[in-house]
């Protein structure tokens, strides 16, 4: 894609977001991007074969929102911006962003231009909290060392539970979970601090999962000293059973149909506040297990020793689909 065309669907999208918040605003004698898109896709071709280009290509449109940033205008963003994600999964929940737009493409020589997308509506969804096992970390049970075998315990790398310490106090409750550096000279693949938790998704009093349907796992972190910090959150979803989900999990989590979602969250230089971030991850109808991986990152540069840090307030919420036909009954 050149530069020209890379413009042209940068300015399509942006206009196609104020088309929508003019609507949402119920602003009927002001509509300036309603005015502005009729204009555009009316006097040029190339922006009429733009936009059925980006209908075509779902995933292409997809990227170009995720690199534009427009992904902050259809959702709240989180407190920070990750800094880095891996394995991206197949993003269901932009469809209704595509079948939006192919209204406007087919209302091309209609006179209310946009209509067939002003009318479309993102998917209602509703957020259930789900039951994470000590979510204060109060130490309600003895810590597993890794991975646990089955829901029920919080397992770790390096860390204990404390109380008030190095002058930070727990987020919520009496108690925090530290997370202590692993010595570099320590043989592992691994140095990040990490901690774990395995939930059983066959308990879900929904109904069970749909295509859309998306977990949405947040926890807070600090650190004891004054250096930059970096913090891991990751999920991974699997069809099989806790039981069979653990066994030789990790090879499992390189399988093409397991989705996992892993990203790292950069924390505001030198604030030693408690600061909390966010992931979301797509659930596959047939998910039985989710296990949950939060941790410190080491400094990338060896000479910089690694600081205490300090987990607490872990939250799982299942954004959950609402059918039209249950809509329709409520």
């Amino acid at each position: 894609m050149n530069e020209d065309s890379s413009s042209l669907d940068l300015r399509l999208l942006r206009l196609l977001h104020a088309v929508r918040d003019e609507h949402d605003e119920h602003d009927e004698h002001d509509e300036p991007a309603r005015t502005a898109l009729n204009e555009l896709l009316r006097s040029e071709p190339a922006a009429r074969a733009a936009m059925a280009r980006l209908l075509v290509d779902e995933q292409a449109l997809i990227h170009q929102l995720r690199d534009e940033g427009i992904v902050s205008l259809l959702e709240p963003a989180p407190s920070l911006r990750p800094v880095k994600g891996t394995r991206a999964p197949r993003w269901r929940s932009w469809r209704p962003l595509t079948s939006a737009a192919a209204g406007v493409v087919i209302g091309t020589l209609s006179t209310s231009l946009v209509y067939g997308f002003v009318t479309q509506r993102i998917p209602e969804v509703r957020t259930i909290p789900l039951p994470v096992f000590d979510p204060d970390l109060e130490g309600v049970a003895p810590l597993e060392d890794g991975l646990p075998n089955d829901p029920g315990s919080w397992g770790v790398d390096s860390a204990a539970f404390v109380t008030t310490e190095n002058g930070i106090s727990p987020k919520d409750g009496s108690r925090m979970l530290r997370l202590e550096p692993i010595p570099k000279e320590k043989e592992v693949k691994n140095h990040t601090s990490r901690v774990y938790q395995v939930l059983d998704l066959r308990s879900l009093p929904t109904g069970g999962i749909i295509d859309g349907d998306e977990v949405r796992v947040t926890a807070s972190f600090t650190a004891a000293g004054g250096t930059n910090s970096r913090y891991l959150i990751r999920a991974v979803a699997l069809e099989e059973t806790p039981e069979e989900a653990m066994d030789n999990f990790w090879s499992k989590t390189e399988n093409d149909d397991v989705i996992s979602v892993s990203q790292r969250f950069d924390a505001v230089p030198g604030d030693e506040s408690w600061q909390t971030f966010s992931l979301k991850l797509p659930l596959q109808p047939g998910a039985h297990t989710l296990v949950l991986i939060l941790g410190a990152v080491p400094p990338s540069d060896p000479a910089v020793p690694a600081d205490v840090h300090y987990l607490d307030d872990v939250q799982v919420s299942l954004l959950k689909v609402v059918p039209a036909s249950a809509k329709s009954s409520d």
